[in-house]
């Protein structure tokens, strides 16, 4: 018990006993007699008749009691009245103690039962003896007895000064007690006046009756009164659980209209929780969402003492909530809520309630969380009806809850499929028209709308055959008719053909191919039709590269075969003759022949082996001034023959390259043979080396220069593509397009690079960096092996 509450606890006990003391002070004086004795005990049941057949009202209850006592009074004076009333309330009090021990029952219980009614018995007694002053000091004698204008004069000032005083304390007790009833009190005054104030009219009636028509005609009134009293106070009971039950209705009506008409799960616990607290008490409220997958219990929405608050999720404990969800049923436990949590083995998760409800959220059998209410001050805070209407609005909750969560998965899922479609349409080079049943556009992406050479955006949802403002439909940019379209729709539809292909030019000159397929629905029935576009630019560019390189390997291949033949043949012939000089001769070129056939098969075989990472590299510290010697001494006389200048240029201490030699000094033959291939007669070649410490420390560049016809830039990109040539460039002899892709491959093999920079009619340079000491290569050589 806190401060407050024992303050007001003994200042109950306090004035009780004051006032109790003074009636016990006049009952000395003047001792009632026997016939009074038998009044008080005869009106103690009248007034505790009444006060059980009470009507709740204004944050309290109404019944005959005030008129009771009043009647009380006039006929046996203020000591009867005052010894009536506490008889009677202490008689209630007792019944309250005793229907207070079913643990079920919402009575006060010990020092709040003894607190209630001291303070009730305080005020009917000061409102009984400040009725006796004012009555003495008009003049008034008891028995009342008198009904003439002096009479109705003492009969109304005596009522109202009672009924006043009995409000103002109460007004007070209710102030000191619950200060957030007060409000309603007020309010409900004038129908307290009504039902309290109307029936104090008849106090001067019954005590008339009483001393001119004997008792029997008292009792009779008394017990006509009493009937009623029990008429209106079981008509106010059957109203009252009749507006409940319309409340209910109402509130479980608000909560289906909210629950069916929404998908979002904030919405949803919002809804339940405004129609829960009209219903019932619900200052301390929580909704608790269960996920079986990852195990976590979250709260969306939290009241705790009338305020919302924010609460982190959790992983499932052994809380009354996770007991709930576990059981599957609901959870009432009126009070002793610790005993409860201890009986069970459960955890002590927040602060302890009094009472504590929990309704299970369950739907399709699967258990979703929990609507739980709690009540911090007051046991048994709720009763069974309060339990069913919750656990329609549960039974309601768990299906929009359900519903909510499925439309968020499928609404992900959606918006999962829309991404990945629309990623697909953007990212796929392929043109792609979706058209409905009546060849309405459904879907177009950016690839077919540039295939047509038209803005996407301007396609819209128009029929395949509506005119544009060029007077074109977009089916002619297709290279389709509509009796052409519909035919093959036709085939489509009776199974005739799985698809329709077919390679059309469009008006831009690319070369597609067009591919009509159906678009099928869930159930196996055509919803649409799907074109796509394929461009063919690169299999044709490919196909004629096939073309070219077997034509070159025919050619290449066919030439030293020949000449292998043919060398062999006179061998022969030369041989039966015995001119062994000529044979040796003849022998010579057919191996000559044979070796560029090895050289071309080579040539490939490495190609294809740096292209997988499958080359071994033996690496070694090369001299780069005897390098580009030994490279040199290979072409003098091809260069002296072509009368072309091969020339070496390098500076002094030039730091050494760690490469595999055979390698370096294939890349920079390929480079030279290239060079003089194409220099014109006169022209220079020059093989050059240079090192720059500040501007690249860690790379040697090596390069060969000519002065040849120059390389135009815009064939730079494939220049170093298998089996590439310069369109309008040519050389002594045609080449293999296979020397400038070796070069590549095995430079970069080494951790290098390699580049072109030429000017038409100029010259050409081809350049190459290599590292000079070990590098991020030189870690794991067995990669390249």
């Amino acid at each position: 018990m806190s401060m407050t509450e024992k303050v007001r606890f003994w200042l109950a006990i306090v004035l009780v006993s004051a006032v109790c003391l003074y009636l016990g002070w006049l009952t000395v004086i003047a001792p009632p007699s026997w016939h009074q004795v038998v009044l008080m005990l005869g009106m103690a049941v009248a007034i505790a008749y009444s006060v059980v057949f009470s009507i709740p009202l204004g944050g309290g209850k109404v019944s005959l009691l005030p008129m009771m006592v009043l009647t009380t009074y006039l006929i046996g004076g203020s000591v009867v009245a005052g010894w009536a009333v506490a008889v009677a309330l202490l008689g209630h009090a007792l019944d309250r103690w005793r229907r207070g021990r079913d643990p079920l029952s919402q009575e006060p219980r010990g020092k709040a039962l003894v607190e209630a009614t001291a303070f009730n018995l305080a005020m009917h007694l000061l409102a009984i003896l400040a009725a006796s002053a004012v009555f003495d000091a008009m003049g008034g004698t008891i028995p009342f007895g008198r009904i003439p204008y002096r009479g109705i004069k003492l009969g109304i000032a005596t009522s109202s000064t009672y009924l006043a005083v009995n409000y103002a304390l109460a007004f007070l007790v209710l102030g000191i007690r619950s200060p957030g009833t007060i409000r309603e009190f007020i309010h409900s005054l004038p129908r307290l006046l009504v039902y309290e104030g109307l029936p104090l009219a008849l106090s001067p009636l019954a005590a008339l009756i009483y001393a001119r028509m004997g008792v029997g005609y008292f009792m009779l009134f008394i017990g006509a009164l009493l009937t009623s009293s029990t008429i209106s106070h079981r008509l106010a009971t059957a109203s009252r659980g009749l507006h409940r039950r319309i409340q209910e209705l109402n509130g479980l009506q608000a909560v289906g209209r909210v629950l069916s008409s929404s998908l979002d799960q904030t919405t949803i616990v919002n809804a339940i929780y405004e129609q829960i607290s009209r219903l019932m008490p619900a200052t301390s409220f929580y909704v608790a969402l269960y996920d079986p997958e990852s195990e976590m219990v979250s709260f969306p929405l939290v009241i705790d003492e009338g305020r919302r608050v924010s609460l982190q999720a959790r992983r499932a404990r052994r809380g009354l909530t996770e007991h709930v969800i576990e059981t599957r049923q609901t959870l009432w436990l009126p009070n002793d809520v610790g005993g409860y949590i201890e009986s069970h083995g459960l955890e002590h998760i927040r602060r302890e309630a009094s009472c504590w409800l929990g309704v299970p959220l369950v739907a399709a059998d699967e258990v979703l969380g929990v609507i739980a209410l709690l009540s911090h001050g007051q046991p048994v805070a709720y009763d069974p009806l309060q339990i069913e209407v919750l656990e329609t609005i549960a039974a309601q909750a768990a299906v929009a809850i359900q519903n909510a969560r499925l439309y968020e998965r499928t609404d992900e899922a959606l918006a999962q499929r829309v991404q990945e479609l629309d990623s697909v349409l953007r990212t796929t080079r392929d043109g792609i028209l979706l058209l409905d049943r009546a060849w309405r556009v459904l879907a177009v992406n950016r690839a077919l709308a540039d295939f047509i050479g038209v803005a996407q955006q301007d396609i819209g949802r128009h029929p395949i055959d509506a005119l544009w403002s060029d007077g074109e439909p977009l089916a002619t940019r297709l290279r389709y008719t509509m009796v052409g379209l519909k035919e093959d729709c036709r085939r489509l539809e009776q199974g005739e053909a799985e698809m329709v292909q077919g390679e059309v030019v469009l008006a831009s000159g690319v070369h597609v191919e067009r591919t009509l397929t159906p678009v099928h629905s869930t159930d196996g029935t055509i919803t649409g039709w799907l074109v796509v576009l394929r461009d063919l630019t690169e299999e044709l560019a490919l196909a004629r590269m096939r073309e070219e390189l077997t034509n070159m390997l025919v050619h290449d291949l066919r030439s030293p075969i020949s000449l292998i033949l043919a060398s062999l043949d006179l061998i022969g012939e030369t041989h039966e003759l015995g001119d062994d000089e000529q044979v040796s001769r003849l022998v010579e070129i057919a191996r000559g022949g044979g070796r560029r056939v090895l050289s071309l098969v080579d040539e490939l075989l490495d190609i294809a082996q740096l292209e997988r990472g499958y080359f071994p590299l033996r690496r070694e510290t090369l001299d780069v001034g005897e390098l580009l010697v030994e490279v040199a001494e290979r072409f003098t006389l091809a260069a002296e023959r072509a009368r072309i200048t091969l020339a070496i240029e390098h500076g002094e201490g030039l730091p050494h390259l760690y490469a595999d030699r055979s390698m370096i000094v294939r890349v920079l033959s390929n480079l030279v043979d290239n060079a003089l291939k194409f220099t014109p007669d006169k022209g220079e070649v020059t093989l050059w080396a240079r090192y720059d410490r500040d501007a690249a420390p860690d790379e040697l560049i090596l390069g060969v220069s000519d002065t040849g016809p120059g390389i135009p830039s815009h064939a730079f990109d494939r220049l170093f593509g298998k089996f590439a040539q310069v369109p309008g460039v040519r050389g002594r002899r045609r080449g293999t397009g296979l020397g400038l892709p070796f070069c590549k491959l095995a430079v970069e093999a080494h951790g290098g690079r390699i580049w072109v920079d030429s000017e038409v009619g100029v010259g050409s340079t081809f350049a190459l960096a290599l590292p000079v000491g070990p590098s991020e290569f030189d870690q794991a050589p067995e990669a390249l092996s």
